[in-house]
Formats: C-alpha cells, sequence, structure tokens
C-alpha cells in the first residue's frame, strides 16, 4: 500500500532548481490536505456535540443556534460526511495512482477539490441562517467530483477488484443525499436512513481495505522478527466473501426496514464471520509493532459492532446506539487514524515509528468507543459525565495527531537515502 512520493522543483531563470512552495507541497498530493482536514475536524465537530451536552447537563439553552437540524443528527452527519468522508478522500486519491499508476490529483484540481469538501463544511455549521437549500448544494458537491476524480485514476487500469470502491463512493452520495431530502421533509426519516447508509458504507469500506492491508503489513512485520513463513497471517478466501457478503448484506437490510429477527440473524453472522477472519490475522503477534496492532484493533470493533447490533435486534440487552459507536467511534475513529498516521509517515519518507503521543491517541479512541459503548447503560446516573468523558478522549486524540502530523502534512517529504 506504500505509495512513492516524488516531488517536482521548479526550475528558476537560472537553470538552478527550488524546492516547491509550501502551499504547492500541500497540494502535491490528496492526503496532505484532507488527512490534515480530517484531524482537525474530528476534534473540532466533536467539540461542538461534547458543548451541546455540556449546556444540556447544566440545566441550560443556548440563546441561539447556528444548526437548523436536531443537533444529534446534525453531530451523526458531520461525523461521517465530514470527517469520514475528509479521510476516505485522502485515502483514495492517494492510493488509487499506486494501484493504477494514474497521475495523482495535485495543484489546482486538488486545491478545488478541498474547496468543496470545506464549503459543505463550512454550510452544515450555518443552516439555520442560510436558504435551506443552499447547504444541500454545497455540501453534496464534493462526493461527485470526488467519485468522478477516483473513477478516472481506476480506468487508467481497470481492475474488477477495485471497481467496488467506486461504488462505495456512490453510496456515500446517496446516503448524503438522503440526508438532505430528510433535512428539506422530501422524505421521511430521511436524515436517519442518510447517516446509517453513510455509516454502513464506511465499515463496508472498512472490512475492503482492512481485509487487504492488514495481512499485509503484519507479514512484512513478523517477517522482519524472523517468525516462520507458517505463522504468518493467513486469508482464505471463503471467509473474505462471506465477511463482506454479510457485512453489507446487515446495512442494506436496515436501509430496507426488515424486521429485527432477520436483522440480528445477519449482524450475528457477520460477527462471526469478521471475528474468523481477523483470527487468522495474527494479531497478538505485533503487540511490538503500534502501527500494525492498532490496524487489528480497529478491525475488532467491527466484530463488537457487529455482535452489539445482533444483541441489540435480538434481546434488549443493549440498544442499537452502542453499536453505531462501536462502527463509528470505534471502528472508523480507530482505523481511519491508524490509516492516517502510517500513510503520512510512510508517504513522506519517514521510519513507520509512531511517536508515544499517537500510540496514546491511538488508545484514546478505545477508551472513548468503550466509554460510549458501554458506560451509559453501565450507570446511567452518569449519562452526561461518560458522554463528556467519552468526547474529551476522542478530542484529545485527534489533537494529538493534529499537533504531531501538522508539520508532517505542511512540510517536504524527508529525503535521508535518496
Amino acid at each position: 500500500m506504500a505509495i512513492i512520493v516524488n516531488h517536482t522543483r521548479a526550475q528558476t531563470g537560472r537553470g538552478l532548481s527550488e524546492p516547491p512552495s509550501r502551499v504547492a507541497t500541500f497540494f502535491s498530493h490528496a492526503f496532505r490536505p484532507f488527512f490534515l482536514a480530517a484531524g482537525i475536524y474530528a476534534a473540532l465537530a466533536l467539540s461542538a456535540w461534547i458543548a451541546w451536552i455540556s449546556i444540556h447537563a447544566m440545566g441550560a439553552m443556548p440563546a441561539f443556534m447556528t444548526v437548523a437540524e436536531p443537533l444529534h443528527l446534525w453531530h451523526a452527519h458531520e461525523m461521517v460526511f465530514g470527517f469520514g468522508v475528509a479521510a476516505v478522500g485522502g485515502f483514495l486519491l492517494t492510493a488509487i495512482p499506486n494501484w493504477t499508476g494514474a497521475e495523482h490529483s495535485r495543484g489546482l484540481g486538488l486545491g478545488l477539490m478541498f474547496a468543496l469538501w470545506c464549503a459543505g463544511r463550512m454550510a452544515m455549521w450555518f443552516t439555520a441562517l442560510v436558504p435551506p437549500a443552499l447547504p444541500m448544494f454545497l455540501d453534496l458537491a464534493f462526493l461527485p467530483v470526488l467519485g468522478f476524480a477516483a473513477g478516472r485514476q481506476l480506468a487508467v487500469q481497470p481492475a474488477i477488484r477495485n471497481v467496488i470502491f467506486f461504488a462505495l463512493v456512490f453510496a456515500l452520495i446517496v446516503g448524503n443525499f438522503l440526508f438532505h431530502m430528510g433535512r428539506l421533509e422530501v422524505i421521511d426519516d430521511g436524515m436517519r436512513l442518510g447517516v446509517l447508509l453513510g455509516l454502513g458504507t464506511l465499515m463496508v469500506m472498512i472490512v475492503v481495505i482492512g481485509g487487504r492491508v492488514i495481512p499485509a503489513f503484519t507479514t512484512n512485520a513478523l517477517r522482519r522478527q524472523g517468525v516462520e513463513e507458517t505463522r504468518l497471517p493467513k486469508r482464505r478466501a471463503p471467509v473474505d466473501v462471506a465477511a463482506l457478503v454479510f457485512s453489507a448484506t446487515v446495512f442494506i437490510l436496515q436501509a430496507l426496514g426488515f424486521g429485527d429477527s432477520i436483522i440480528g440473524v445477519a449482524a450475528l453472522c457477520a460477527a462471526l464471520a469478521n471475528a474468523v477472519r481477523l483470527s487468522g490475522w495474527r494479531g497478538l503477534a505485533t503487540l511490538k509493532h503500534p502501527i500494525v496492532w492498532v490496524l487489528h484493533l480497529g478491525y475488532m470493533w467491527i466484530v463488537i459492532g457487529f455482535a452489539l447490533l445482533a444483541a441489540a435486534y435480538l434481546t434488549d440487552w443493549v440498544s442499537d446506539v452502542s453499536a453505531l459507536h462501536a462502527f463509528g467511534t470505534g471502528a472508523a475513529g480507530t482505523m481511519i487514524l491508524a490509516i492516517m498516521t502510517r500513510a503520512s509517515l510512510g508517504h513522506t519518507g519517514r521510519a513507520l515509528e509512531p511517536s508515544r503521543a499517537i500510540v496514546a491517541a491511538y488508545v484514546l479512541v478505545s477508551v472513548a468507543a468503550i466509554l460510549r459503548c458501554f458506560g451509559p447503560s453501565a450507570v446511567p446516573q452518569f449519562y452526561n459525565e461518560i458522554m463528556i468523558a467519552a468526547g474529551l478522549a476522542w478530542i484529545t486524540s485527534f489533537t494529538l495527531f493534529t499537533i504531531e502530523f501538522a508539520p508532517i502534512l505542511l512540510g517536504p517529504r524527508v529525503q535521508s537515502g535518496s
């Protein structure tokens, strides 16, 4: 999954080369602006949500709101279609050229795509102050452009195994469209359905990407340790297919409104298939390699999410909200953080050795997920305190990422050894 980054150098009138400007460097590859934006926005959007919970916990109400939607749906939308989509954009537009040999998105074109994402976020923060349709048009603009850019890159060297990413971007577009149709009261319950489809699409994307990178990166790390070939991760095609099919089926059944028993059984099958898949990847052997074990930890939250979803639909032990946060906070948060740190280090020529602060960030995302998934039901009398603690753990995690990686993403590639 490594992507070689080559910086071009501008030629001066004297024929001498100069390093590219900071702006040119920043927009030289998609992972730079989109990963930095994802880190900042993960902390910023969650801070707004925690501020609302804190105000509510004090029995107060804000004098004025800039957001017209119910705050819990706004929060869900921005974590999926703001934070999550930024990470997806950075990953796809950087990884696909490596798979296909296509030209990287860069310069003005990349800058305009990034501006579309930013415009959507600004519009969604001020939906109460602008005409109702304006946030829809601004927020919906980015994903089709991303899909077009990714599609062009995929077309350079078409491969059936990569077509799924185009389909997943399309599913995100549909989910975001449903959300906005709900906002405009065109579709009943559209906002909830849109968020569910968006979150489900991110989970399927993690199942696909995880199946490609986790065994590969684990194998590389264990071979460097001298582990025997017979003890390296195993990939089994039937299990891979079952994990993908059952995972996608669960979210499709939810979106179509099937009965609880059907969804619950499908979720149980997805949990088992993904657990078997994960068990073959030798996660416990990677404890000396934080940048590898964090991938296993992120995928484990997929298993937990489906198990909780099965329990929610088949019993009354837990709420489906716990399952959704296992997916959103645990799986998406951890896997996005893991991919962003690994890609940012590798693509800028740095060693794949996260600092202690980043290892702490890895742990804090799971702390946030544990508190959010299990805290409210374990100690309901401290609901607000648990929510705030979970939010602070998440905010701290992505603040650490932003502080650590902003200089890396803004600065040039390390040229040592070249």
